[in-house]
This record gives C-alpha cells, structure tokens and sequence, in this order.
C-alpha cells in the first residue's frame, strides 16, 4: 500500500513537472531564446546548428527509455518528411538531442532514431553541455529516481528554426502533422520568409 502511494505521489509530481515545462514557455518569446550550438552525432563527430544554414530545422529534446512522447515526436518528424516533395524535403533536418547521455550511447541511440527514418540526425553531449543547450531554448530536463532506475522528464515541444538558424516557432506537443508540414514548408528558401 505504501508503495502505491508513494508511486502516485511520484506520477503526480512528474505530470506538475510537465505542466511546468510546457508553462515557461508562456513566459519566453522565441526571439528570446535560441542560438548556435555544438554537440556530438553517435559517431561522435562535432556539429553546430550553424552548419544546417540553408535548411529549415526541426529540432526536439528527449531520450530513447521515453514511454510515448519522444516515440511520437519522431514519428512525427518521419511523416513531415514523407509529406515534403524531395526538392523540399532535402532542405529540412529533424535533429533528435539525447538528454539521456549515460543510456543513449552509440550503439542505442543510432538504431533508436534509425527505426524512424535514417534521415533524422542524433545528437548527445556531456549533461552539462546538454543543460546549457536546453537552457538556450528555453527547454529543461531532469533525472527522476524509480527504484533501481531513472527515467527523465523534460520539455515536449517542438523547436522550429528558419533556414538563417533563428528560432521562429516553439511547436507545442500534440500538434496535428499537417499543421507542423504549414508551418514547416512556410519557412522553406522559395516560400515565405521570416
């Protein structure tokens, strides 16, 4: 009895969490946040989000041990990309950022974001370097204890980013795919510019 309480007591603290995740972002403008970073491909080669200049980028933090979200977010990201013509689609990079560095190694995170669609870029830092990115968009994470484990809970949206690297839209958890593809191809080079 005791551990159901305390395991409700723990959903209930982790869904105010979410709720205030998804809060600060009343509170912050996307011209206030964003900016380039640096983190590390599962082959651990450095790259910046400067060196996406040109294309539209689709950009979520999360973890491979997630439940639902980050599985649905990825889904999401491969069926903006079905959607696109190929001269459109070419121009636009969903980045998958592990906030889960000890688990998502290499060899978990590669086949994980692969089984969605080979396109999508995998990216992971130190959790120090993590936080800082997070911190930039305005998104934050935090290892939660569950017995032997951890799981984390962090930010669900989605960050757009126009073809000159800034940050134009954050796209709120639960967005219907055809609304992110509007939102996706207004930003595209012979589109509509930002």
């Amino acid at each position: 009895m005791a551990f159901k309480i305390m395991k409700m007591k723990s959903m209930r603290v982790g869904i105010a969490w979410l709720i205030l995740l998804g809060a600060s972002f009343a509170w912050a403008s996307p011209a206030t946040l964003g900016g380039d970073f640096t983190l590390r491909t599962t082959k651990n080669q450095e790259v910046s989000l400067s060196s996406f200049e040109g294309k539209v980028v689709l950009l979520y933090f999360g973890f491979t041990h997630c439940p639902d979200m980050c599985p649905t977010e990825l889904l999401q990201f491969k069926q903006v990309l079905a959607m696109l013509p190929a001269d459109q689609r070419a121009r636009v990079q969903p980045v998958f950022i592990s906030v889960d560095p000890k688990r998502d190694t290499a060899e978990v995170l590669d086949p994980y974001v692969g089984f969605f669609d080979k396109r999508i870029l995998a990216l992971t830092g130190s959790e120090a370097e993590l936080h800082k990115v997070a911190g930039q968009f305005g998104a934050h994470f935090r290892y939660v204890p569950t017995g032997s484990s951890y799981t984390v809970d962090h930010t669900v949206n989605m960050f757009l980013i126009n073809p000159r690297g800034k940050l134009v839209r954050i796209i709120p958890y639960g967005t219907p795919t055809e609304d992110v593809l509007k939102q996706v191809t207004a930003l595209l080079p012979d589109s509509a510019s930002e």
